[in-house]
């Protein structure tokens, strides 16, 4: 039964205002952006250049609180979002190095998959920009 019939049920006149002014919120709060525990500790984290776009949306992995990982920058590797080592190919002459993280907490965590954000490993949602978008993907 709808909002409408209910006003109409109980006597209510003039239903158009009420019906109107319903509104439902179905986003939650935005969820907090983990830290890369050993940003002080590497400095590859603060290198300039991002890699090329692999994917327009991000990738969801289960990580292990300790463990360390090695996030591909230069977005040519195999096994995304992991580095897999193809940046030592000398013959494609390519200057980013992975990022080194760790997480405080065994959780689900969303990596980045177009290489571009800002808070590295994780997404910050710089692939929803339109740039990012209209940009063709490398699919290795």
């Amino acid at each position: 039964m709808n909002t409408a019939m209910l006003f109409k049920i109980y006597g209510f006149k003039n239903v158009t205002p009420y019906v109107r002014s319903l509104r439902y919120v179905s986003k939650g709060p935005k969820p907090e952006i983990p830290n890369n525990t050993l940003v002080s500790v590497y400095s590859a984290a603060q290198q300039k250049e991002n890699g090329i776009v692999y994917d327009r949306k991000p990738f969801k992995l289960t990580l292990e609180a300790g463990k360390t990982y090695h996030w591909c920058l230069c977005g040519r590797s195999k096994s995304q979002p992991m580095c897999d080592g193809v940046h030592k190919d000398v013959f494609l002459k390519i200057t980013q190095r992975p990022i080194r993280f760790k997480v405080e907490k065994t959780k689900d965590y969303w990596l980045c998959n177009c290489k571009q954000t800002k808070n590295r490993p994780f997404c910050d949602g710089t692939h929803k920009q339109k740039e990012i978008q209209e940009a063709s993907t490398i699919k290795v």
